[in-house]
């Protein structure tokens, strides 16, 4: 079994960039979310880069971890920018259609 989320922050102007490894699923997703909602709170730019570039696994639940923490952002004035969605997590991200639900609320799935 692949390790649970593993998370970095790095914040800056005008950004702040997370990077969320290993599995992002139902035993992981209640701590994801509140480490991005503290990131969206502490944010000192207008744009959060959330970077998945890493992630190995992701459930319905990092989705609508996603979904909450999107929906979030968008009534807080920060736009997401999910980056480096591959492999099985991205074929998720397309059959949900994520990018589709995150353009409604002003933000962005880079699902190419």
């Amino acid at each position: 079994m692949a390790e649970d989320a593993a998370i970095e922050t790095l914040h800056g102007t005008p950004e702040s960039r997370i990077s969320v490894t290993g599995r992002l699923a139902i035993e992981s997703s209640a701590r994801v979310r509140g480490l991005l909602m503290k990131a969206i709170r502490t944010t000192t730019g207008s744009v959060l880069f959330i970077d998945l570039s890493g992630l190995a696994y992701l459930d319905t639940s990092g989705v609508a971890t996603l979904l909450e923490v999107a929906r979030v952002a968008s009534t807080q004035g920060v736009r997401l920018r999910v980056l480096g969605l591959s492999g099985e997590p991205r074929m998720l991200a397309q059959i949900v259609e994520l990018d589709l639900i995150f353009r409604a609320y002003g933000c962005e799935v880079e699902l190419t």
